[in-house]
């Protein structure tokens, strides 16, 4: 057990959730790379966009695609002076259960949770709840991070009406040092990764252009410290995710 942490390298997003482990298994001898968090900010609606939120009764569905999109979405509606509750009359798909628990958190039911996030499985929920023929009938207002080219809004796009929703954009402050560790992480110096927070599989996919968690972390263990980044990490294909044990940390430390 002891070479099994000391001989580790551990990557993680420097999130509050997980400093605490941090400080253990570097306590414990592992090697830690810290990831610094990216930055999410509102983005300035334009009049296109301005007009999307005024006929938000025109659509028939509404895509929460991460977190992120949730909070800036609804401190927009606010800024606006926008009644929430224009909501209730459309559909909600939620793609992943930790946006569902936010959704529900400000009373908005989700009706559709895909289980994983890939494009295909997103329509392919939708179409089994809606029906293949009203599917084609419906208006989708998709919420999106402003330079994420959207590859569900292709995948929809064939099939339904849809429009997009930039509501928020990344920056990412410590460019050069996100670029070292994005070259160690594809250079193979990384034995395990440790989802802490729904940001981070968010600020992974950021940095890395939008290319498939699971192929990232191809030939790295993926661990969640939580039951809930335990199914996100599913949700987003990362099929060998497993629960992160402190039990392991301990053993070394005593």
């Amino acid at each position: 057990m002891l070479s099994s942490i000391t001989d580790k390298t551990f990557a993680l997003f420097e999130n509050p959730a997980c400093r605490k482990v941090a400080a253990e298994l570097e306590k414990a001898g592992a090697q830690i790379l810290k990831f610094p968090l990216l930055e999410a900010e509102k983005v300035i609606l334009n009049e296109d966009s301005e007009k999307f939120l005024s006929r938000l009764k025109n659509f028939d569905w509404i895509i929460f695609p991460d977190v992120l999109t949730v909070g800036f979405f609804l401190e927009i509606l606010e800024e606006k002076a926008i009644d929430f509750f224009e909501l209730d009359e459309l559909r909600v798909c939620a793609c992943g259960e930790v946006i569902s628990d936010r959704l529900r958190f400000v009373q908005l039911h989700a009706d559709v949770i895909p289980p994983r996030t890939e494009p295909k499985e997103i329509m392919t929920a939708l179409k089994k709840y809606i029906g293949d023929e009203e599917f084609q009938t419906k208006k989708i207002l998709l919420l999106k991070e402003s330079s994420n080219s959207s590859e569900l809004k292709n995948e929809l796009a064939n099939y339904v009406q849809m429009s997009e929703l930039s509501v928020y954009q990344i920056k990412i402050p410590q460019k050069n040092e996100i670029a070292k560790l994005k070259t160690l992480l594809r250079g193979g110096a990384i034995d395990e990764f440790i989802f802490s927070a729904p940001s981070d599989f968010i600020w992974l996919n950021y940095i890395f252009g939008g290319e498939p968690l699971e192929r990232i972390l191809s030939g790295i263990e993926i661990s969640a410290l939580d039951g809930s980044m335990f199914q996100t990490a599913r949700e987003h294909n990362l099929k060998r995710a497993i629960l992160f044990q402190p039990g392991k940390i301990d053993t070394v430390v005593r």
